[in-house]
């Protein structure tokens, strides 16, 4: 009974790979490594390529983060359309359902944090590919897909003194990535 309960569990993980996914010829054999990430802010066009070790940029739920306080003053978190804000370096802002922020357990101080005031965020994936492996933490096998990812974003945030952050022309394109 078991083992047809995981079949089944497994045949159903791979439907969905096979039919969640497209296929795409363009980005088929392309790794990692290849993977790129761009945005403008302030006139200036950033490319960022993916870096071991430190995430400086990278794919969040449905959506984006971004870690460059060289850039920014802070984390910019945006895990989807209608929810986006930057986590100020040395803060810890903690979200909830419906996008409500706090920091340390009390409202947020929105002259320091910037939060969502328009944007979009879209990703598409391709070329996905069922895989499981055993978690030696929980004892059980643990399934995921690994795809590509590309998309494109754009957002402007905004602090309770009319200040603002505008990126435009944000692309993505993440190869290889574990969802």
């Amino acid at each position: 009974m078991k083992n047809l309960l995981l079949l089944q569990l497994c045949y159903g993980l791979l439907v969905s790979s096979l039919f969640g996914c497209k296929k795409d010829a363009d980005q088929k054999g392309k790794s990692a490594d290849d993977s790129t990430f761009s945005f403008t802010y302030r006139g200036t066009h950033y490319e960022l390529p993916l870096k071991e070790g430190i995430s400086e940029w990278g794919i969040l739920e449905a959506g984006i983060f971004i870690n460059r306080p060289d850039i920014f003053p802070g984390v910019v978190f945006f895990p989807n359309s209608n929810c986006a804000y930057l986590d100020p370096t040395g803060s810890s802002i903690e979200r909830a359902a419906n996008c409500v922020l706090t920091q340390f357990g009390l409202p947020i101080d929105s002259s320091t944090v910037y939060i969502y005031s328009a944007g979009s965020v879209r990703l598409d994936y391709s070329n996905c590919t069922a895989h499981s492996e055993y978690d030696p933490y929980t004892g059980s096998t643990v399934h995921y897909d690994v795809c590509d990812a590309t998309g494109t974003f754009q957002l402007t945030l905004k602090n309770n003194n009319n200040d603002s952050i505008v990126i435009t022309d944000g692309k993505i394109e993440q190869y290889s990535f574990r969802r």
